[in-house]
């Protein structure tokens, strides 16, 4: 991960005001063995020594780092007029509760008030639901492609199911994800607004297709973000670069989408 400070100067020569950022997990040791959403073993596979092992070290590390680093990191991004309004974070099917407590604890530390669920899945989220209520802090969850597996936050039906569970869950729409996943970003922000807390702003193809340019792919860039003007709806839309087909360094290509969404909503 960048070096705080040198991020920070980047996010203030574009201009950024608003961040999702995982910093809460800085120094967290890596889950190895998962699944690409680094949840848990693959249905089917046995699990790994390097699975249990890193998942071990992982629940450690939650219960006993200490929250002062995090909320330092928290502090510099305040004093450089930047709101760090949402953590990224995934909560594995076999976290303990007391691991759970330790996340939305840590999240508290650095004062988000809602997180991205990165490849939280469906099954575990009634877990997530009274730790949500006792901190006050919404988990936004976020969608992947997998739309025909009803454990994944994919398909129009799970998220609706997960919106049902608890006032405290929200979704982070990832439209291009969504859009892969052959469900409709539009139709599904323009019904669920109000449960709607940010978007990741891609650009994919249908049928489980590669992330592209924008305007390139299948994704409703430009018709959701003039829904969300024209109707004032106050849905943070976080640029997510994680195509490969065009050149430009990771600031160059941050101003460009910038400036993609700024002429579509100007005009």
């Amino acid at each position: 991960m960048i070096a705080v400070d040198q991020f920070i100067d980047d996010l203030k020569t574009l201009g950024i005001q608003y961040l999702e950022s995982g910093y809460n997990a800085q120094g967290q040791p890596r889950l190895m063995g998962g699944t690409p959403q680094q949840n848990s073993p693959k249905a089917g596979t046995p699990v790994t020594p390097q699975y249990t092992d890193s998942r071990e070290a992982i629940g450690q590390w939650r219960l006993t780092a200490p929250l002062d680093p995090h909320r330092a990191i928290a502090a510099k991004f305040k004093a450089a007029g930047i709101d760090l309004f949402s953590g990224v974070v995934t909560i594995e099917d076999d976290c303990t509760d007391a691991e759970i407590d330790a996340i939305f604890k840590r999240l508290d530390a650095i004062g988000v008030q809602t997180f991205c669920t990165n490849g939280t899945r469906v099954g575990i989220a009634p877990r997530i639901a009274p730790f949500a209520e006792k901190y006050k802090i919404k988990p936004a969850f976020h969608t992947h492609d997998a739309s025909d597996d009803p454990n994944e936050v994919a398909s129009r039906a799970s998220l609706e199911r997960l919106l049902a569970m608890s006032p405290q869950f929200m979704i982070n729409l990832d439209i291009g994800h969504y859009t892969a996943g052959n469900e409709d970003a539009l139709a599904f922000v323009r019904d669920h607004h109000d449960r709607i807390s940010h978007l990741h702003v891609k650009d994919r193809k249908k049928d489980h297709g590669p992330s592209v340019m924008w305007g390139t792919g299948d994704t409703p860039i430009n018709q959701v973000l003039l829904a969300i003007r024209d109707n004032k709806w106050p849905i943070r839309c976080i640029i997510e670069r994680d195509n490969r087909d065009e050149q430009g360094t990771p600031l160059e290509l941050t101003k460009k989408y910038m400036d993609y969404m700024g002429r579509v909503l100007e005009g």
